[in-house]
């Protein structure tokens, strides 16, 4: 089964959102899929959106919550999100780091829950009129703010997303390959900031790869595009470029299968 683990509503433009579908449809895969609209943010698709979305094309749409990490949370909706049919949660933007005491207790309702959550790291380029701009994005959203969450909730299937872009790679590599519930996507592999499969095999391999026929610190990406409603084709783009690059490496189909869609699969109970 192939699942995308990061695509973004950010039209409810029907004829786009059809587009994006079929796309899916045409690669066998499955969205993720998640808004970031809040009360914050009113001029962008919102959760009630996303879920419409996944309610209309079931067998291409996965709906993620974006839950907003702002100076004041309450744990208890990510009970009632789960409620109403979201599967995981998306983390971005957050008002203090991500591993602040504030956040702590959603994190421990979603590993109660058993739902994943995807959390953005590393480089945010905020629109010029965007208040959440002068908030400390990057220092807030760095990969290390994951070290505790990872540490204090053993059993919540935490991605990061795009490994940490290239400033951090390094660290967020590092921690992926320590913690057993800690996974990442290369979102924007094979467009910003390009990772190639020597870096990525660099990154992951054990010592010396050369040697390695395990490749079990592989096991710890899955599949996540960064595709958009008015952007499929960027799933298309990112599937390409995972199995060329993996390919490269020489992972295995079998941890491949793994990768794209089935480590996912099983979290989210869609196994057959």
């Amino acid at each position: 089964m192939r699942i995308d683990f990061h695509t973004h509503l950010d039209s409810l433009d029907k004829d786009k959102i059809a587009e994006f579908v079929g796309t899916c449809e045409k690669l066998g895969t499955k969205a993720c899929l998640s808004a970031i609209g809040s009360d914050r943010r009113k001029e962008l698709p919102l959760n009630a959106d996303t879920l419409k979305v996944s309610k209309d094309f079931p067998d291409a749409v996965i709906p993620f919550a974006y839950f907003d990490l702002r100076e004041e949370v309450d744990s208890t909706d990510v009970e009632r999100l789960v409620e109403k049919g979201f599967r995981g949660l998306k983390f971005i933007t957050p008002y203090y780091e991500y591993d602040h005491d504030i956040y702590m207790p959603v994190y421990e309702a979603a590993e109660k829950l058993k739902i994943p959550a995807l959390f953005h790291t590393g480089l945010y380029r905020p629109g010029e009129n965007d208040p959440i701009s002068r908030r400390p994005l990057m220092k807030n959203m760095h990969p290390l703010n994951l070290d505790r969450i990872a540490r204090s909730f053993p059993n919540l299937k935490i991605v990061m997303a795009h490994l940490g872009t290239h400033p951090y790679r390094l660290e967020a590599a590092e921690l992926v390959k320590m913690h057993p519930n800690l996974y990442a996507d290369l979102a924007g592999n094979g467009s910003w900031f390009a990772l190639q499969a020597d870096e990525l095999a660099k990154l992951f391999g054990q010592c010396n790869l050369s040697v390695e026929t395990t490749f079990k610190n592989f096991r710890k990406l899955v599949f996540g595009s960064d595709a958009y409603i008015r952007y499929p084709h960027i799933m298309e783009n990112a599937q390409a470029s995972y199995r060329h690059t993996l390919s490269r490496i020489g992972v295995s189909e079998e941890i491949m299968t793994l990768i794209m869609g089935d480590t996912v699969a099983e979290w989210l109970n869609l196994k057959g």
